[in-house]
């Protein structure tokens, strides 16, 4: 059977559940029925999402079927996409092997559930063990029904939409548009969090500052097209060495800073050596010139006073200068 869902819907959340349960325990009052159920379709099966609160009620939350031929009252609406009444099942032969009959279910009247793009969600359907018709009042209450839930679903996908929306939104305003990592104030906000914590655990934590050498010549020398995508490359080659939970972030220019959780001097400095490294290979051609570029990286340990990452990052950059001072392709963790 083909998968009738073309699209990835949201979850219905428990608040909802609860308010459809609600709407069925009525429902199936004035249907005069022991069942009433919102059936959910899910690839191929079809389960029990919700039902009304009786005893009565031979069905339970999560009871799932397989729709290839299952026989189900549900199957045919679904395939349908129509609705579906069935006076008395046991009258008819093409219900024989129906598992809702087994549960003494002989009479069905159910409509199809269909989220706002046309996919199905699934049905809502009454059953009972009497055989009956329903009248024009019942049928238009069992429309009304299918208006809600369905009412219900396209909230829900707007909703889903303006939260990945705003998800977009809120990525593209942390994001640096030109080496697409954490920019200036995004960064330092991370950057806090991640020092809350490390109050709290007391916890070793270092900062990186780094700053590519001579890029202002390289700048001048090719134009600022080939500076941005030098800074592209040195970011690619950081964020390609550098471990998934460190905080990583363009401070400005051709500076950047990486906060290093759990990291204790040593292993910072040795990191920075490694990313002194790799950012050493990186060259390309432009112009018939071979562009190269070194970095030079302010190694600081963050000591328990130091509360925000703004006091840190001074610290660091004093440390980065006086790698500038010793040469270019130098780490320093100290002031000379």
């Amino acid at each position: 059977m083909s998968d009738f869902n073309t699209t990835t819907h949201p979850m219905v959340s428990d608040d909802l559940l609860k308010q459809w349960q609600t709407m069925l325990d009525l429902l199936a009052e004035y249907m005069t029925v022991p069942v009433a159920l919102i059936m959910r379709l899910d690839h191929d099966r079809i389960t029990v999402c919700v039902k009304n609160n009786s005893v009565t009620n031979p069905y339970h939350i999560g009871e799932t079927e397989a729709l290839l031929g299952s026989g189900l009252y549900c199957e045919e609406v679904v395939r349908s996409n129509a609705p579906l009444f069935v006076e008395n099942a046991l009258d008819d032969p093409k219900w024989l092997n129906n598992p809702d009959v087994e549960k003494d279910m002989i009479n069905y009247y159910g409509l199809p559930l269909r989220w706002p793009n046309g996919d199905m969600f699934g049905t809502l359907c009454v059953l009972d063990s009497k055989s009956h018709r329903y009248d024009n009042k019942q049928q238009r209450l069992m429309e009304q029904m299918q208006i809600m839930v369905e009412n219900h679903l396209d909230l829900l996908e707007k909703n889903h939409k303006l939260e990945l929306l705003s998800k977009d939104l809120q990525s593209l305003a942390d994001t640096d548009d030109l080496t697409g990592i954490w920019n200036r104030r995004a960064f330092i906000e991370e950057s806090n969090k991640e020092l809350q914590r490390v109050q709290r655990s007391k916890h070793p934590v270092c900062l990186l500052m780094m700053d590519i050498d001579d890029f202002k010549d390289i700048n001048d020398a090719f134009g600022h097209e080939v500076g941005d995508e030098v800074l592209k490359l040195f970011a690619h080659c950081i964020t390609a060495n550098k471990r998934a939970y460190d905080i990583f972030g363009r401070i400005g220019g051709e500076e950047f800073a990486m906060l290093l959780p759990e990291t204790k001097r040593p292993e910072a400095i040795e990191l920075a050596e490694r990313i002194r490294h790799k950012v050493s290979e990186i060259f390309f051609h432009k112009h018939h010139a071979e562009i190269r570029i070194t970095v030079c990286i302010g190694v600081y340990e963050l000591a328990s006073n130091d509360t925000t990452i703004l006091a840190a990052l001074s610290k660091a950059d004093e440390r980065l200068y006086a790698a500038k001072r010793a040469g270019k392709n130098k780490v320093m963790d100290c002031i000379k």
